[in-house]
Protein backbone atom coordinates (compact mmCIF):
# COMPACT_ATOMS: atom_id res chain seq x y z
CA UNK A 1 0.00 0.00 0.00
CA UNK A 2 1.79 3.13 -0.93
CA UNK A 3 1.73 5.29 2.07
CA UNK A 4 1.20 8.78 0.05
CA UNK A 5 -1.98 7.41 -1.50
CA UNK A 6 -3.22 6.35 1.36
CA UNK A 7 -1.98 9.51 3.55
CA UNK A 8 -4.13 11.61 0.64
CA UNK A 9 -6.72 9.09 0.78
CA UNK A 10 -7.43 9.87 4.43
CA UNK A 11 -7.10 13.60 4.10
CA UNK A 12 -9.63 14.06 1.51
CA UNK A 13 -12.99 13.13 3.64
CA UNK A 14 -14.24 15.20 6.31
CA UNK A 15 -14.68 14.15 9.86
CA UNK A 16 -14.82 16.69 12.65
CA UNK A 17 -14.76 15.63 16.23
CA UNK A 18 -18.14 13.70 16.79
CA UNK A 19 -18.80 13.09 12.96
CA UNK A 20 -16.02 11.00 12.16
CA UNK A 21 -18.70 8.48 10.23
CA UNK A 22 -17.15 8.84 6.78
CA UNK A 23 -13.73 8.36 7.99
CA UNK A 24 -14.08 5.36 9.99
CA UNK A 25 -15.80 3.77 7.13
CA UNK A 26 -12.93 4.18 4.87
CA UNK A 27 -10.70 3.20 7.33
CA UNK A 28 -12.88 0.02 8.03
CA UNK A 29 -12.67 -0.87 4.48
CA UNK A 30 -9.15 -0.58 4.44
CA UNK A 31 -8.16 -2.59 7.78
CA UNK A 32 -10.86 -5.36 6.79
CA UNK A 33 -8.15 -7.47 5.11
CA UNK A 34 -5.24 -7.21 8.02
CA UNK A 35 -7.39 -8.39 11.05
CA UNK A 36 -9.66 -10.92 12.29
CA UNK A 37 -12.70 -8.76 13.55
CA UNK A 38 -13.95 -5.21 13.43
CA UNK A 39 -15.94 -3.44 15.99
CA UNK A 40 -17.29 0.16 16.30
CA UNK A 41 -18.00 1.78 19.62
CA UNK A 42 -20.98 3.38 21.04
CA UNK A 43 -18.74 6.55 20.81
CA UNK A 44 -17.60 5.25 17.16
CA UNK A 45 -14.25 4.35 17.53
CA UNK A 46 -13.30 1.74 15.14
CA UNK A 47 -11.32 -1.16 16.81
CA UNK A 48 -9.92 -3.76 14.77
CA UNK A 49 -8.25 -6.83 16.21
CA UNK A 50 -5.76 -9.22 15.36
CA UNK A 51 -5.25 -12.15 17.03
CA UNK A 52 -1.94 -13.52 18.71
CA UNK A 53 -1.36 -16.05 20.80
CA UNK A 54 -4.19 -14.47 23.79
CA UNK A 55 -1.26 -14.37 25.66
CA UNK A 56 -1.42 -10.53 26.29
CA UNK A 57 -3.24 -7.32 24.73
CA UNK A 58 -1.21 -4.37 23.01
CA UNK A 59 -3.02 -1.33 21.55
CA UNK A 60 -2.46 1.39 18.86
CA UNK A 61 -4.82 4.63 18.99
CA UNK A 62 -4.92 7.71 16.29
CA UNK A 63 -7.74 9.69 16.57
CA UNK A 64 -9.47 10.37 13.48
CA UNK A 65 -11.29 13.38 14.53
CA UNK A 66 -10.32 17.20 12.77
CA UNK A 67 -11.46 20.41 13.60
CA UNK A 68 -14.55 21.89 12.72
CA UNK A 69 -17.01 24.18 13.24
CA UNK A 70 -20.76 24.24 14.23
CA UNK A 71 -22.91 27.38 13.41
CA UNK A 72 -24.70 28.95 16.03
CA UNK A 73 -26.24 32.16 14.78
CA UNK A 74 -27.86 33.19 11.61
CA UNK A 75 -28.88 36.44 10.75
CA UNK A 76 -31.85 37.88 8.48
CA UNK A 77 -29.10 38.74 5.48
CA UNK A 78 -27.40 35.26 5.16
CA UNK A 79 -24.46 35.50 7.29
CA UNK A 80 -23.81 32.70 9.51
CA UNK A 81 -21.73 32.87 12.70
CA UNK A 82 -19.77 29.52 14.25
CA UNK A 83 -17.99 27.89 16.86
CA UNK A 84 -15.26 26.21 17.21
CA UNK A 85 -14.71 22.69 17.61
CA UNK A 86 -11.51 21.99 18.56
CA UNK A 87 -8.77 24.54 18.62
CA UNK A 88 -8.58 26.79 15.33
CA UNK A 89 -6.85 29.77 15.09
CA UNK A 90 -9.05 32.26 13.50
CA UNK A 91 -6.18 34.36 11.62
CA UNK A 92 -6.26 31.12 9.35
CA UNK A 93 -10.24 31.59 8.51
CA UNK A 94 -11.03 34.11 7.06
CA UNK A 95 -10.94 34.14 3.22
CA UNK A 96 -11.75 30.15 3.29
CA UNK A 97 -14.01 28.38 1.73
CA UNK A 98 -16.32 26.38 3.85
CA UNK A 99 -18.96 23.01 3.74
CA UNK A 100 -21.76 22.86 5.72
CA UNK A 101 -23.37 19.70 5.89
CA UNK A 102 -27.04 20.52 6.82
CA UNK A 103 -30.19 18.15 7.03
CA UNK A 104 -31.23 19.16 4.04
CA UNK A 105 -28.10 18.84 2.05
CA UNK A 106 -24.57 20.27 1.46
CA UNK A 107 -24.12 24.11 1.31
CA UNK A 108 -21.55 26.29 0.51
CA UNK A 109 -19.92 29.47 2.17
CA UNK A 110 -17.53 31.91 1.98
CA UNK A 111 -15.59 33.25 6.40
CA UNK A 112 -15.13 36.80 5.90
CA UNK A 113 -14.38 39.75 8.02
CA UNK A 114 -15.14 43.36 7.68
CA UNK A 115 -12.95 44.91 5.15
CA UNK A 116 -9.35 46.82 6.30
CA UNK A 117 -10.96 50.28 4.87
CA UNK A 118 -13.85 49.82 6.86
CA UNK A 119 -12.19 48.99 10.38
CA UNK A 120 -11.74 51.82 12.96
CA UNK A 121 -7.94 52.63 13.45
CA UNK A 122 -8.02 50.62 16.73
CA UNK A 123 -9.87 47.33 15.41
CA UNK A 124 -6.82 47.41 12.91
CA UNK A 125 -4.70 46.34 15.00
CA UNK A 126 -6.30 43.91 16.61
CA UNK A 127 -6.37 40.22 15.86
CA UNK A 128 -9.13 38.43 14.27
CA UNK A 129 -11.68 36.23 16.54
CA UNK A 130 -14.76 34.24 15.87
CA UNK A 131 -16.71 36.97 17.29
CA UNK A 132 -15.73 39.30 14.14
CA UNK A 133 -16.08 36.16 11.91
CA UNK A 134 -18.63 35.71 9.86
CA UNK A 135 -19.94 33.15 7.36
CA UNK A 136 -21.71 34.22 4.08
CA UNK A 137 -24.14 31.36 3.75
CA UNK A 138 -26.39 33.83 0.88
CA UNK A 139 -24.45 32.62 -1.81
CA UNK A 140 -26.40 29.66 -1.95
CA UNK A 141 -30.26 30.17 -3.42
CA UNK A 142 -31.70 28.04 -0.50
CA UNK A 143 -29.60 29.57 1.97
CA UNK A 144 -32.47 29.61 4.45
CA UNK A 145 -32.50 25.75 4.77
CA UNK A 146 -29.31 25.80 6.74
CA UNK A 147 -29.92 25.76 10.69
CA UNK A 148 -28.19 26.78 13.94
CA UNK A 149 -26.16 23.53 14.78
CA UNK A 150 -25.21 22.82 11.22
CA UNK A 151 -21.93 21.72 11.04
CA UNK A 152 -19.02 23.71 9.05
CA UNK A 153 -15.67 21.99 7.80
CA UNK A 154 -13.04 24.26 5.38
CA UNK A 155 -13.74 23.11 1.91
CA UNK A 156 -9.98 22.78 2.32
CA UNK A 157 -7.79 22.58 -0.69
CA UNK A 158 -6.61 18.95 -2.16
CA UNK A 159 -3.42 17.59 -0.02
CA UNK A 160 -0.48 16.78 -2.73
CA UNK A 161 3.18 14.90 -2.42
CA UNK A 162 6.59 17.44 -2.95
CA UNK A 163 10.01 16.08 -2.26
CA UNK A 164 8.68 13.07 0.20
CA UNK A 165 6.48 15.88 2.04
CA UNK A 166 2.88 15.77 2.15
CA UNK A 167 1.33 18.88 2.73
CA UNK A 168 -3.02 18.14 3.12
CA UNK A 169 -5.34 19.67 5.51
CA UNK A 170 -6.90 17.28 8.64
CA UNK A 171 -2.65 15.51 9.02
CA UNK A 172 -3.33 15.89 12.57
CA UNK A 173 -4.30 13.22 12.92
CA UNK A 174 -5.03 11.18 10.04
CA UNK A 175 -1.00 10.71 9.34
CA UNK A 176 -1.04 8.72 12.34
CA UNK A 177 -3.96 6.75 11.57
CA UNK A 178 -1.76 5.48 8.37
CA UNK A 179 1.08 4.66 10.77
CA UNK A 180 -1.56 2.29 12.05
CA UNK A 181 -2.49 1.21 9.36
CA UNK A 182 0.68 0.62 7.60
CA UNK A 183 1.85 -1.27 10.79
CA UNK A 184 -1.15 -3.62 9.86
CA UNK A 185 0.01 -4.55 6.92
CA UNK A 186 3.85 -5.00 8.24
CA UNK A 187 2.19 -7.02 10.90
CA UNK A 188 0.88 -9.61 8.24
CA UNK A 189 4.30 -10.79 8.18
CA UNK A 190 5.10 -11.36 11.21
CA UNK A 191 4.39 -13.75 14.48
CA UNK A 192 3.23 -11.88 17.26
CA UNK A 193 2.08 -13.45 21.10
CA UNK A 194 -0.12 -10.26 21.83
CA UNK A 195 -3.00 -9.93 20.50
CA UNK A 196 -3.38 -6.57 18.60
CA UNK A 197 -5.91 -3.99 18.45
CA UNK A 198 -5.86 -1.35 15.85
CA UNK A 199 -7.65 1.80 17.46
CA UNK A 200 -9.04 4.56 15.80
CA UNK A 201 -10.83 7.19 18.25
CA UNK A 202 -12.97 9.71 18.05
CA UNK A 203 -13.73 13.62 19.60
CA UNK A 204 -9.69 13.92 20.81
CA UNK A 205 -10.18 17.42 19.42
CA UNK A 206 -12.69 18.29 22.02
CA UNK A 207 -10.49 16.34 24.70
CA UNK A 208 -14.06 13.83 23.93
CA UNK A 209 -14.22 9.78 25.40
CA UNK A 210 -13.19 8.06 22.29
CA UNK A 211 -9.49 7.00 23.00
CA UNK A 212 -10.28 5.84 26.96
CA UNK A 213 -13.73 4.30 26.52
CA UNK A 214 -12.19 2.16 23.47
CA UNK A 215 -8.87 0.92 25.99
CA UNK A 216 -11.11 0.07 28.27
CA UNK A 217 -13.34 -2.19 25.98
CA UNK A 218 -10.34 -3.66 25.07
CA UNK A 219 -8.69 -4.43 29.02
CA UNK A 220 -5.24 -3.19 27.44
CA UNK A 221 -1.79 -4.35 29.05
CA UNK A 222 0.19 -1.97 26.43
CA UNK A 223 -0.82 1.01 24.39
CA UNK A 224 0.71 3.22 21.84
CA UNK A 225 -0.89 6.75 21.47
CA UNK A 226 0.37 7.95 18.24
CA UNK A 227 -0.68 11.83 17.66
CA UNK A 228 1.50 14.45 15.88
CA UNK A 229 4.00 17.15 17.16
CA UNK A 230 5.38 20.32 16.46
CA UNK A 231 8.13 19.66 14.00
CA UNK A 232 10.89 22.33 12.67
CA UNK A 233 10.05 25.10 14.87
CA UNK A 234 12.14 26.87 17.04
CA UNK A 235 10.57 27.57 20.26
CA UNK A 236 12.34 28.62 23.50
CA UNK A 237 13.25 26.44 26.33
CA UNK A 238 12.03 23.28 24.27
CA UNK A 239 13.67 21.00 22.21
CA UNK A 240 13.62 21.28 18.30
CA UNK A 241 11.90 18.31 16.77
CA UNK A 242 12.59 18.15 13.07
CA UNK A 243 10.82 16.89 10.30
CA UNK A 244 12.14 13.33 8.39
CA UNK A 245 14.03 12.56 11.72
CA UNK A 246 11.66 9.97 12.63
CA UNK A 247 9.27 9.86 15.30
CA UNK A 248 9.38 12.01 19.21
CA UNK A 249 9.54 9.10 21.45
CA UNK A 250 7.89 10.36 24.26
CA UNK A 251 9.46 10.38 28.02
CA UNK A 252 8.29 11.58 31.10
CA UNK A 253 6.01 10.86 33.99
CA UNK A 254 2.69 9.95 31.80
CA UNK A 255 4.94 7.41 30.07
CA UNK A 256 5.78 3.71 31.33
CA UNK A 257 9.71 3.65 31.59
CA UNK A 258 9.79 -0.07 30.84
CA UNK A 259 7.97 -0.05 27.73
CA UNK A 260 10.20 3.27 26.91
CA UNK A 261 13.36 0.95 27.12
CA UNK A 262 11.97 -1.37 25.22
CA UNK A 263 10.94 1.11 22.36
CA UNK A 264 14.28 2.29 22.38
CA UNK A 265 16.12 -0.87 22.52
CA UNK A 266 13.98 -2.20 19.22
CA UNK A 267 15.02 1.86 17.52
CA UNK A 268 17.84 0.87 18.18
CA UNK A 269 18.25 -3.06 17.52
CA UNK A 270 16.53 -1.96 14.09
CA UNK A 271 18.88 1.36 12.93
CA UNK A 272 15.20 2.85 13.16
CA UNK A 273 15.45 6.78 13.37
CA UNK A 274 13.46 8.56 16.14
CA UNK A 275 14.01 11.79 18.11
CA UNK A 276 12.90 12.36 22.01
CA UNK A 277 10.14 14.46 23.28
CA UNK A 278 10.18 15.41 26.68
CA UNK A 279 6.55 15.15 28.67
CA UNK A 280 7.16 16.60 32.05
CA UNK A 281 3.70 16.94 32.92
CA UNK A 282 0.27 15.86 30.61
CA UNK A 283 0.89 15.73 27.19
CA UNK A 284 -2.24 16.78 26.09
CA UNK A 285 -3.20 13.43 23.94
CA UNK A 286 -4.82 10.83 24.48
CA UNK A 287 -2.12 8.91 26.21
CA UNK A 288 -3.22 11.46 29.86
CA UNK A 289 -6.25 9.28 29.93
CA UNK A 290 -5.49 5.80 28.12
CA UNK A 291 -2.85 4.99 30.79
CA UNK A 292 -5.28 5.80 33.56
CA UNK A 293 -8.37 3.00 31.76
CA UNK A 294 -9.04 0.01 34.92
CA UNK A 295 -5.96 -0.95 36.17
CA UNK A 296 -3.79 1.41 34.12
CA UNK A 297 -2.11 0.70 31.17
CA UNK A 298 1.49 0.79 30.25
CA UNK A 299 1.94 3.50 27.45
CA UNK A 300 3.97 5.09 25.25
CA UNK A 301 3.17 8.26 23.54
CA UNK A 302 4.87 8.25 19.56
CA UNK A 303 4.49 11.87 18.11
CA UNK A 304 5.20 12.63 14.24
CA UNK A 305 6.63 15.72 13.43
CA UNK A 306 4.19 17.93 11.89
CA UNK A 307 4.62 21.52 10.77
CA UNK A 308 1.49 24.52 10.85
CA UNK A 309 -0.56 22.62 12.91
CA UNK A 310 -4.24 23.44 13.06
CA UNK A 311 -4.27 24.96 10.13
CA UNK A 312 -5.52 24.76 6.30
CA UNK A 313 -2.56 22.74 4.71
CA UNK A 314 -0.21 20.94 7.29
CA UNK A 315 3.33 19.19 6.61
CA UNK A 316 4.58 15.89 7.67
CA UNK A 317 7.00 13.84 5.86
CA UNK A 318 6.39 9.79 4.89
CA UNK A 319 9.44 8.64 6.01
CA UNK A 320 8.46 10.05 9.25
CA UNK A 321 5.17 8.16 8.83
CA UNK A 322 6.49 4.98 7.70
CA UNK A 323 9.45 4.77 10.63
CA UNK A 324 6.21 5.39 12.81
CA UNK A 325 5.23 1.92 11.80
CA UNK A 326 8.58 0.09 11.35
CA UNK A 327 8.90 1.00 14.99
CA UNK A 328 5.40 -0.18 16.11
CA UNK A 329 5.58 -3.54 14.39
CA UNK A 330 9.20 -4.26 15.56
CA UNK A 331 8.45 -3.20 19.30
CA UNK A 332 5.27 -6.20 19.45
CA UNK A 333 6.85 -8.69 17.61
CA UNK A 334 9.85 -8.83 20.12
CA UNK A 335 7.38 -7.52 23.36
CA UNK A 336 7.62 -10.55 25.41
CA UNK A 337 4.77 -11.60 27.44
CA UNK A 338 4.72 -10.38 31.16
Amino acid sequence: MDTKELVLKLTSIDGPSGYEDKVIEEIKNIMSPYVDETYITKTGSLICKKNGTGKGKIGMLAHADQLGFVISKIDEKGYAYVSSIGGWDPKVIAGQRAKIYSQKGLFSGIFGFLAPHLQKSSERKKMPDLDGLFLDISINDNWKDIQVGDIVTLDDVDGFEQNNFIFAPSLDNRASCAAIIKTAELLQKMSHEYDVYFIFSTQEEIGGPGAPTSAYYCDLDYAFVIDVTHGDENVPGYVKIKIGEGPAVGIGPVINKDFNKHVQDIAKKYNIKIQFEPIPRRSGTDTDAVQLVRKGIKTQLLSIPLKYMHTPVEKISINDIENTAKLMTFSIMELEVQ
